[in-house]
């Protein structure tokens, strides 16, 4: 017997290949009695405007359990003017700015700036597939783009009509993999407007900024378990048993760059047991929170018409108390800046190196000692400054840098309450 045969019969017997099983898969009927469609309205104003009332509160509660990854807003966007479109640059996303959310009072989330959150993490990183597939659900006219774009661009709403739109809400609970029991983990959500309309809206002549948001409303898949299975769980809740989900926290900064600058270099401090991942974006002077700039050059044709063949780089370092990301040396080049990118993510994103440069342009430092493991991400509990250090940047083309720190945490669901441990 080879060595390779060997090896292979001490690995054990070869398992009944797929296509020669016939077993069924068992039922889970005896742990789930029913799944119902559920919508949630605010319990306060469901009409927003920029200018007049703009936040809106929506409260999930019930002796259900929510499946998180089925949970949408959707509303009904106007345009107030009856002469010019309103021809969004983002999703429809972009126009929220603090997004809360709150278990039993205790703050889980807290998104200063969602829209562009959710640019960043919800959009501009996902498949093709994804994009196509969630270009599809918020509307707004999602087609193949321009011509040259793989990327589908959001519509237009024309002059007095209106648009209802519906999109996944990127928060902390609501990207976990565990159903919610809303019994013993009410659930509330706080989404604000941003005042600025210009965050992302086209604001170029001819084009409407006046709009207003109504029937607002969260819709999601509720489960009813099996009465036994019921008890038992929350048997386990009232005998001072825990149960623990696993989760994403996000934190955001905004740091302001010089006017002039050629480098910058800033610190942060923010105490995590399990930081995950930090990633940087850039934006220009003014609004538009959409913006996502490379700040070493201004790309000069941006149609698309032809390749951007820029090799430009900033050079970008993060440091973690004695450690460095990378190590021996910063990330100088653009390839090696969408490699950090691309490690980074789950999948493939729907982008190639034009549209990394042009709209979507992230620095990601990975800093989880085994990538697929959340859990072994590193510590900054200990004292360690958060430093970044950039390099090469051109003068004037970026104002603003967003840091954006991941870390995993576990959400502590008690009789008592919620408790969020990070």
């Amino acid at each position: 017997m080879t060595t390779l045969e060997s090896m292979i019969a001490v690995a054990g017997e070869a398992p009944l290949a797929d296509s020669l099983d016939f077993s069924l898969p068992p039922a889970s009927t005896s742990v789930v009695d029913r799944r119902q469609h559920v919508r949630a309205y605010p319990t306060s104003a469901s009409t927003l405007t920029p200018t007049t009332t703009r936040t809106v509160r929506i409260r999930l509660g019930g002796d259900e359990f929510i499946n998180p990854a089925s949970v949408r807003i959707q509303y009904t966007i106007v345009n107030g003017s009856g002469t010019n479109p309103l021809v969004p640059l983002t999703g429809p996303w972009g126009m929220w700015g603090q997004v809360y959310e709150r278990s039993g009072g205790v703050e889980i989330s807290n998104i200063p700036t969602y829209g562009r959150f959710h640019q960043q993490y919800g959009w501009n990183q996902l498949s093709m597939a994804e994009q196509y597939g969630e270009a599809g659900l918020c509307g707004m006219g999602g087609n193949w783009g321009n011509g040259s774009s793989n990327v589908p661009l959001m519509g237009e709403i024309p002059a007095g009509q209106s648009y209802t739109v519906m999109h996944r809400l990127y928060t902390t609970l609501l990207s976990t993999s565990k159903l919610l029991p809303t019994r013993y983990m009410p659930l509330e959500y706080e989404c604000s407007l941003s005042s600025t309309p210009a965050d992302w809206l086209n604001t170029a002549g001819g084009n409407s900024q006046t709009f207003s948001i109504q029937n607002i409303q969260l819709l999601y898949d509720a489960y009813i378990l099996d009465e036994s299975v019921l008890e038992s769980f929350y048997k386990s809740l009232l005998s001072n048993r825990v149960l623990s989900i696993p989760c994403m926290v996000v934190y955001q900064i905004q740091q302001s760059i010089p006017a002039g600058s050629t480098s910058f270099s800033f610190s942060a401090v923010r105490a995590f047991s399990r930081l995950s991942h930090v990633w940087l974006t850039f934006q220009g002077t003014g609004a538009k929170s959409s913006q996502f700039l490379c700040p070493t050059s201004i790309v000069a044709d941006n149609t698309g018409s032809q390749p951007d063949l820029t090799d430009q780089a900033p050079g970008a370092r993060l440091s973690i108390g004695p450690k460095f990301y990378p190590d021996p040396a910063p990330a100088t080049t653009i390839p090696e800046l969408f490699y950090m990118f691309q490690k980074a993510l789950p999948g493939v994103p729907n982008m190639d190196r034009d549209d990394y440069l042009r709209t979507a342009f992230t620095i990601a430092f990975d800093v989880r000692r085994m990538p697929s493991d959340p859990s072994s991400s590193i510590s900054t509990r200990s004292g360690d400054l958060l430093r970044i250090d950039l390099t090469n940047l051109t003068a004037n083309v970026a104002s603003t840098c967003w840091l954006t720190l991941f870390a995993f945490g576990v959400t502590a669901c008690r009789e008592t309450g919620v408790t969020l441990l990070t």
